[in-house]
């Protein structure tokens, strides 16, 4: 009997793997405070029949909501197309019907009751406990029939000392899986193009302790053999203190770790220590935010000017580590006082440089005030930053979804320009990508040892054995189906 059935999923690409983590805290959560939930994983891979298995399997008198975590979903094809399919499923098993995950307020979601954004620990406690005892508790705001839930305005979590993940053996989990994990939640920085609603925290007010995290670890350890994960932090080395007493936490495990992170590249400059203490604590993927090569544009976004200061703490990464550490790094298209000519001169300076593995262009984004509830410095006051906006684009444009998009323009460029020149970029850079930052995890959940394919290729993007990879993740997400289903 269940309380709660969430379905969640993966990254969609057939050769990656990127294992979700919100479902899964939110069941913690839920059975911490005495409810029974059932999480059904690898969503994409369902079909309709396939669903109706899993409802009649799980779904009882007792169940009181259907979740669906949007995280890595195609909401469009996914869940609003089969609109008719969920409104009468619900109608049949008389149960409510819960959204939630990153995406949750960039879809119609028609069959919803209900649909909450940001980080639902509190929020989804409050509202399961209200359907429980049929009262009617829970803040949210009406539209088009759903109710909507503002979990980080309404619910936001002060205490964020404890919040684990208690992964099960129902989950069906290898060694080999790189499990993604909180370390931190929130971000102390306020970059101009960061629309991430839990920006400018206090330092130190939003980590968890130390034997929450190491217990949870020795616990992943000795149900699946997990020494490989993810740190899902939006900075993880923001501060010299928070890297020691991780590195004290990882230091007393009986076992070695690696894990990929997001690193704030101007506090390697700031802290060239923390370079260490990185190492040691196992970092292999590192995912760095250089955004521009251009000091007037990196200046104007709240960036370190000195572009060759930042590119020496990324060298010194890979010489201490010997080149264990694999770097990615972030580019955007569209920034202040930076043209198709400067951007061209860093596509070389790029490419050239040994000491980066990875790297991706994204256009800028500036996202419309009135139907999307985050928003950067940049969303905030555009003209500030020198652009120009006009109204939400309601479109597709080169198959990127922009519905949350303005259109913007400056004197060097626009948002459709900015889209057409990151495409091309992204595709003539694909011969000279290496696997690093985030993709090492995902390229070892599929049993590849990111050390021996660089001994090996060189560690180019283009000779990974793909087809093994596909082959391995087919492998796992059909054996999983038939475990839980059959």
């Amino acid at each position: 009997m269940y309380h709660a059935i969430i379905f969640t999923g993966i990254d969609r690409h057939p050769n990656f793997y990127y294992k979700s983590l919100g479902a899964y805290r939110i069941r913690t959560e839920l059975e911490y405070n005495g409810y029974s939930v059932k999480v059904i994983d690898y969503f994409h891979q369902f079909t309709d029949e396939l669903i109706e298995k899993a409802f009649n399997k799980f779904v009882t008198k007792e169940t009181l909501w259907v979740g669906f975590s949007t995280t890595f979903f195609d909401c469009n094809t996914q869940l609003d197309d089969r609109n008719k399919f969920f409104s009468n499923l619900k109608k049949q098993f008389n149960v409510k019907i819960v959204v939630g995950g990153a995406k949750s307020l960039l879809g119609k979601f028609e069959f919803a009751d209900y649909v909450i954004s940001g980080h639902a620990d509190d929020s989804i406690v409050n509202l399961t406990n209200d359907l429980y005892n049929d009262v009617s508790n829970t803040k949210y705001r009406s539209l088009l029939n759903r109710k909507i839930i503002d979990s980080n305005l309404d619910y936001d979590r002060s205490d964020l000392s404890n919040i684990p993940v208690l992964w099960k053996e129902e989950d069906y989990l290898n060694a080999n899986i790189a499990l993604p994990i909180e370390i931190a939640r929130g971000c102390i920085f306020n970059c101009a193009f960061c629309n991430y609603p839990m920006n400018n925290k206090t330092k130190f007010d939003y980590i968890r302790h130390k034997e929450s995290i190491r217990s949870e670890m020795i616990r992943n350890y000795e149900l699946f053999g997990t020494t490989k994960y993810q740190f899902m932090d939006d900075t993880y080395n923001d501060s010299m203190e928070k890297l020691k007493w991780m590195h004290d936490v990882i230091s007393s495990l009986p076992f070695k770790i690696t894990f990929d992170a997001y690193i704030k590249p101007e506090l390697l400059v700031r802290w060239p220590e923390q370079i260490d203490y990185l190492i040691e604590s196992g970092l292999r993927g590192a995912s760095l935010g250089v955004e521009s090569y251009h000091p007037k544009a990196r200046q104007s976004i709240q960036k370190m000017t000195d572009i060759d200061r930042i590119l020496s703490s990324i060298e010194q990464l890979k010489i201490k580590s010997n080149g264990s550490v694999k770097t990615q790094v972030g580019l955007i298209v569209g920034l202040p006082y930076e043209d198709e000519k400067n951007l061209l001169l860093t596509q070389q300076l790029v490419r050239d440089n040994e000491n980066i593995d990875f790297w991706n262009w994204w256009p800028l984004q500036i996202h419309d005030k009135n139907s999307f509830e985050y928003h950067s410095p940049i969303d905030k006051d555009p003209q500030k930053f020198g652009y120009q906006v006009s109204i939400p684009i309601h479109s597709n444009f080169k198959n990127m979804v922009i519905t949350d998009t303005i259109y913007w323009e400056n004197e060097l460029m626009n948002v459709y320009k900015a889209t057409e020149i990151s495409e091309q970029l992204m595709k003539e850079d694909a011969p000279y990508k290496k696997v690093g930052g985030w993709l090492c995890g995902s390229v070892e959940s599929l049993g590849i040892s990111v050390d021996s394919f660089f001994n090996s290729t060189g560690g180019f993007i283009k000779d990974l054995p793909f087809e093994q990879m596909k082959n391995e993740k087919v492998k796992i997400i059909k054996s999983y189906i038939k475990k839980i289903l059959y």
